[in-house]
């Protein structure tokens, strides 16, 4: 058995390599999913590997919380420009960019209004769907899914961005300048930039993934159908609002199933800001650290779901009483169990957003079309290195009436 090395006193194991230089870099890039699983059995959490030229450390299920509660110490702007430098890219427009303003800026401006946009998210989720799918009176084949429902998903967050009541309203009230310079221009698009690459980029991702999902389990269609069916026939002619999206009970748990399901490998890294941060369990990482959160080790662990933690269970997230009443854990809920949107004070405040507009076009979606996978079985996501990302397999959509 091969030592295991250290790099000082108390610091995460560093996973011994064959190879100087290279390290675990090939490894990780082509087989991430058990590399990890394997140096997490073994070594422990957290543990550290040498990648990208760098020592970089893995948070497993029992550490992600304490990075995530800790974000004045685990920064993760500062590692989210390692691997997107959009900083750098668009430096001009992003001077007086700040990540705590814009947070607040999108709970109180769109998380909080939530029932004012419903109505027009759903207007421009069915022009998407008629213009993009139309009519399939026959079966139809459509290739290139996630693309498409980029397209559908963008146009609504275009709508609350630069729609009637919209957040540009908020900038320019928020600016306390009475000068239209290029400076203002410049930082009034960086701020709108930030906030159209993360909802459109993310939400159309996990979307996409919960339409495969959807797509190859029968098993699961009559009951989500019947539900959707329930809720449009008590609408106000189809129109939802707010409330009736909360009663979607059964889809919301399907939509966090398939979150958890698609919660990537590792992701984007946070950095140690401080000199230093020991762990409950006296493990201390060192300052400038990179400290990726393996998120499949939460995701699936049976500590949280039980031993049927791999399975496809829409309805661990409820429970169901004898008097008949249903009580579920909603999507966007953030508890150790599920950390899709992160945790602590820098939890995306987002999400409350996506999720609904997730499951408004998911509501339209079932109602409409039968929908199956080309070949009738579960297509499973494609991995990029240590994420998820659709499959490029065809969906076929078919009219229900």
């Amino acid at each position: 058995m091969p030592e295991i090395f250290l790099l000082s006193k108390n610091e995460p194991p560093l996973v011994p390599y064959k190879f100087p230089i290279i390290g675990h870099t090939y490894n990780f890039l082509h087989d991430a999913e058990n590399l990890l699983k394997e140096c997490k059995e073994k070594y422990g959490d957290p543990f550290s590997l040498y990648i990208f030229g760098n020592v970089v450390t893995f948070a497993g299920a029992d550490i992600i919380p304490e990075v995530l509660k800790n974000s004045d110490v685990f920064d993760f702007y500062t590692g989210l420009n390692k691997i997107f430098p959009i900083h750098v890219v668009f430096k001009q427009f992003m001077k007086n960019y700040s990540s705590t303003y814009t947070a607040r800026m999108v709970q109180e401006q769109i998380s909080n209004k939530l029932n004012i946009y419903t109505s027009r998210l759903q207007k421009e989720l069915l022009l998407g769907i008629e213009k993009f799918f139309g009519n399939c009176k026959e079966p139809k084949i459509f290739k290139n899914i996630h693309y498409t429902m980029s397209l559908i998903i963008s146009k609504p967050v275009a709508n609350v961005i630069l729609g009637e009541e919209d957040i540009l309203d908020f900038y320019i009230s928020e600016s306390e300048t009475h000068v239209v310079d290029d400076k203002y221009l410049d930082n009034l698009f960086g701020e709108l930039y930030n906030i159209v690459f993360a909802s459109v980029s993310t939400t159309s991702r996990f979307f996409t993934l919960a339409i495969f999902d959807y797509a190859g389990r029968p098993e699961l269609w009559n009951e989500l159908y019947e539900e959707q069916l329930k809720i449009h026939n008590e609408s106000n002619g189809g129109n939802l609002s707010i409330e009736d999206v909360n009663k979607m009970v059964k889809l919301d748990c399907f939509v966090k199933e398939s979150l958890r399901h698609s919660a990537d490998i590792a992701i984007i890294p946070h950095t140690v800001m401080s000199d230093s941060f020991t762990f409950s369990n006296g493990i201390t990482v060192p300052k400038d650290r990179d400290i990726y959160l393996y998120m499949k080790d939460s995701a699936f662990s049976n500590k949280f779901f039980g031993e049927t933690s791999n399975e496809f269970q829409p309805k661990r997230h409820m429970t169901s009483f004898s008097n008949g009443k249903i009580v579920h854990s909603p999507a966007t809920k953030v508890d150790k169990s599920f950390m899709m949107f992160g945790g602590g004070k820098r939890a995306c405040p987002g999400r409350f957003f996506a999720i609904n507009e997730i499951k408004m076009c998911l509501h339209k979606l079932i109602l409409r079309y039968n929908i199956r996978t080309e070949s009738g079985k579960i297509v499973p996501p494609k991995i990029k290195t240590s994420t998820y990302v659709p499959s490029d397999s065809g969906l076929i959509f078919e009219n229900r009436n």
